[in-house]
């Protein structure tokens, strides 16, 4: 699955998801519906969506799951937002919070394009 097909929400929550889980090991909808400030049904239809497209796995009541081609997508997601909001916090000189936010539009409102070729600068120069 190409991360581009998937909605810009649903890649929210697979990235929120793998925040989720590294920090606390399990995920549960209460999490995710804390974490994104949104209401819980809101994130069992996300949540529903994501297991249509096999990238997690979710028994009733119980903690969600990446799969392995979920964590593989929301690896990428936490990537390009990583390099963003390094991008602009370090060569622009933009506040934490501020660039946050703006990491989070940018990489869902930029081209692919666009955006693989910024990752590929932003990688290339970290390394000199």
């Amino acid at each position: 699955m190409i991360l581009n097909t998937i909605s810009p929400s649903l890649q929210d929550y697979l990235e929120v998801i793998l925040n989720i889980t590294e920090k606390k090991g399990k995920v549960r909808v209460t999490d995710l519906s804390a974490e994104m400030n949104v209401a819980k049904s809101s994130v069992n239809q996300a949540i529903q969506r994501l297991m249509e497209l096999g990238l997690v796995t979710h028994e009733k009541y119980g903690p969600l799951e990446l799969t392995s081609a979920g964590e593989r997508q929301a690896e990428k997601v936490k990537d390009r937002h990583c390099h963003l909001k390094d991008f602009l916090t370090n060569v622009l000189g933009v506040d934490r919070a501020t660039a946050e936010k703006d990491a989070c539009a940018m990489e869902h409102h930029m081209s692919a394009i666009t955006l693989e070729k910024l990752i590929g600068f932003l990688e290339k120069n970290d390394q000199n």
